[in-house]
């Protein structure tokens, strides 16, 4: 399966090769000679999948496999660590998802696949929790579970990323565990049990005001309701979908909001083909298991999805297709960094099966992509191989790239599952291109 990143590179030889490549000097390479590629932490990191600034020059990265939270202070690899807990890391599971609040105490969100007592352990759940950052001791302490949701069967897909809206509430978002229900379109399967959804929710789990989908009783659909004894004798409330905001998710590896228009983009990745760039409205349902890739490729279009009740058919396209996986991973909106004002209207994509980035432009309402600007064979927002996906490639030969994050340094980081951050550094201080951006 394409999206399987982590235990692909498991191997010496994959491994070796890379290192072998590093130590040339020249493996990291951006089609534009204005960016220039420099190695933060060059070692010393297990499996690192996504990382979050507490403040300048100091950022905490996540360990997949050991369950830890590790530092970097002024681009040094702290000793120890913040937080070590117990994680089934099996597949896709593990130390997965960081968002960090400021305020007094800083708050840290964490979601990992916890275990039974030990690494390895018995898998308990893909779990959110709350934690308070400890400056005097550069430690997490006061766990509060948030979410909790499934684990079984897996052990992939379990998504993981996790964010925060400038309202402060939670988004994160799971895979559909292998599942086959009604949130993965099969209409007759079982009802909605909180896989291959992207959740909207307030800091202590609950479902957030407005969000789209009302609870409505499991056999009268038409019904909304609060509770149970809301519906007739023997039919149960369906209430957790009031805390979803989309659907129809397959895997996700990133996810992040445009800071100009708030809107949700994310990456999903296929089985075999289709992985997808999406934006994200409330209450979109993104098509999986039926549909993957633009619908203009699927032979049944839309009449065979799930419709939500209440809802309707709310289906939207993906805003770039590859049709040979790639494995998509971290999505960054480089707007107001050091790269310079030419990179504001686009967004960056990277992958995980070669260490890529690609650069896709944004129309000019920044609703999807300008098709105009692209290559005339992208026009169709279609990359139908490599070579075509070559064509808006702007870096390459980072790895495995599992998360793109921009720092409050204005610059671009990114994080290979080999154990290296890079930052990109551009010839532009944003303080010379004559905005801000909150």
């Amino acid at each position: 399966m394409s999206d399987h990143r982590f235990p692909r590179y498991r191997g010496s030889i994959a491994l070796g090769l890379f290192a072998a490549a590093a130590a040339t000097g020249h493996a990291q390479v951006m089609t534009d000679p204005d960016l220039q590629v420099v190695t933060v932490v060059p070692a010393g990191l297990s499996q690192p999948t996504t990382m979050e600034f507490l403040a300048p020059d100091d950022f905490l990265v996540l360990e997949k496999d050991t369950g830890r939270v590790r530092r970097v202070l002024n681009d040094v690899l702290q000793p120890g660590f913040a937080l070590d807990v117990h994680v089934n890391s099996s597949s896709e599971r593990g130390m997965l998802g960081i968002a960090i609040q400021q305020g007094s105490p800083i708050r840290v969100f964490l979601y990992y696949t916890e275990a039974q007592g030990s690494d390895g352990g018995m898998p308990l759940g893909n779990r959110v929790y709350r934690y308070d950052w400890s400056p005097g001791t550069g430690t997490l302490i006061n766990p509060q579970l948030v979410l909790h949701l499934p684990v079984l069967p897996g052990p992939n897909h379990d998504g993981g990323i996790v964010l925060l809206d400038p309202a402060g509430l939670l988004f994160t978002v799971i895979g559909d565990l292998n599942h086959n229900g009604q949130l993965q379109n099969v209409p007759a399967g079982p009802p909605p049990d909180d896989t291959g959804v992207i959740f909207r929710v307030n800091p202590d789990g609950s479902g957030a005001a407005g969000n789209p989908f009302t609870p409505y009783c499991s056999v009268t659909t038409t019904q909304t309701c609060a509770a149970t004894p809301d519906c007739p004798a023997g039919q149960t409330c369906i209430t957790q979908v009031a805390r979803y905001y989309t659907y129809g998710v397959r895997n996700c590896f990133g996810m992040t909001f445009d800071p100009v228009t708030g809107a949700l983009w994310m990456s999903e990745n296929g089985p075999g083909s289709m992985d997808e760039l999406n934006r994200f409205d409330s209450g979109v349902n993104s098509g999986w298991n039926q549909l993957m890739g633009p619908d203009v490729l699927d032979p049944q279009g839309t009449g065979d999805l799930w419709n939500m009740p209440g809802e309707g058919l709310t289906y939207s396209d993906p805003e770039f297709t590859w049709v040979d996986t790639v494995a998509v991973t971290g999505v960054l909106f480089p707007l107001a960094t050091s790269w310079g004002p030419t990179y504001n209207s686009q967004v960056l994509v990277a992958d995980n099966n070669n260490g890529n980035i690609y650069s896709l432009p944004l129309n000019g309402a920044r609703t999807g992509l300008d098709v105009a600007a692209l290559p005339a064979n992208l026009q169709d927002l279609v990359a139908n191989n490599q070579t075509e996906a070559n064509q808006v490639r702007i870096g390459s030969g980072f790895g495995a790239i599992t998360d793109v994050k921009k720092g409050p340094d204005d610059h671009v980081y990114v994080v290979s599952i080999f154990g290296t951050i890079y930052r990109i550094v551009g010839p532009v201080p944003v303080a010379l291109q004559g905005f801000t951006v909150e």
